[in-house]
């Protein structure tokens, strides 16, 4: 929920940021007010990885509008979360643990943390051992305890949202590029990274060409951004695999579209 939740305040606040050719003029507003509602559901998500991608994703976006812009939509954007999460309290202890345990290592870390960073560390090992094509596809699992830590838990503890106490097994480092390294070595990394940042750079290039004109091109690149950064704290899985097709497809789609004629009204 938290990746969907995201994805709704930057598409949103690409189309506040810049709306497209020919929007009715109430879209605007309209923008803005769901992308300030999206903040507090992203904060109280409790998800560190969505924090930091929706941060960087929405602070490149905004600067890529201008910088006279990016400083007083940033101002605002600081006086709304200082003011449901500050002044309201909604959620503030639990919200200020999690951004804390993001560095919190080796001073009486949070389980998860230590449990994350224990499993890169053993992907980055299967690499080591078979760097070329990896360990195989759905091999991490299997070789996972050969190459961790006595540091690992068994599983990770999950409740809340009408769901049930149960403990899930890491199956996975929650490292997107860890797990292709791990899995398909140089061979399945340097084709999913090279993909991958073609595209984005494609998105770049095609927004900075058409400035005004870009349409949902905003929205693109932010989504494009955001799953590039959230790919360091996550990887494939569950229902919201749909929705990185969806991103993927709109970004591929804006950045590889032909260019239209001059005059011509584009997408």
């Amino acid at each position: 929920m938290a990746t969907v939740v995201a994805y709704g305040l930057l598409a949103a606040a690409a189309v506040a940021l810049r709306p497209p050719d020919g929007a009715p003029r109430w879209l605007r507003p309209l923008a803005v007010a769901t992308t300030a509602a999206l903040v507090l559901p992203l904060a109280l998500s409790f998800s560190r990885g969505t924090w930091i991608a929706t941060a960087l994703a929405a602070f490149a976006v905004i600067v890529l509008t201008g910088v006279a812009r990016a400083v007083r939509v940033l101002l605002v954007l600081t006086a709304v979360s200082v003011v449901l999460v500050g002044g309201l309290g909604v959620g503030s202890e639990l919200v200020a643990q999690r951004l804390t345990s993001i560095t919190q290592v080796t001073d009486a870390p949070d389980r998860s943390v230590t449990d994350r960073y224990t499993m890169w560390s053993a992907a980055a090992s299967m690499w080591r051992e078979e760097p070329v094509h990896g360990v195989g596809l759905k091999g991490f699992p299997t070789h996972r305890d050969g190459h961790a830590s006595i540091g690992l838990s068994s599983g990770s503890d999950t409740a809340g949202a009408g769901r049930a106490f149960q403990r899930q097994p890491l199956l996975s480092p929650h490292n997107m590029y860890l797990l292709i390294l791990s899995e398909q070595g140089l061979i399945g990394a340097t084709a999913f990274i090279g993909s991958w940042g073609a595209i984005l750079l494609g998105s770049l290039r095609r927004l900075r060409e058409r400035r005004g004109a870009a349409d949902c091109g905003l929205a693109a690149v932010a989504l494009m951004i955001w799953q590039t950064v959230d790919f360091l704290y996550a990887d494939i899985g569950g229902p919201s695999t749909v929705l990185t097709g969806v991103v993927l497809g709109l970004a591929a789609w804006w950045a590889l579209a032909p260019a239209a004629p001059d005059g011509a009204k584009t997408a």
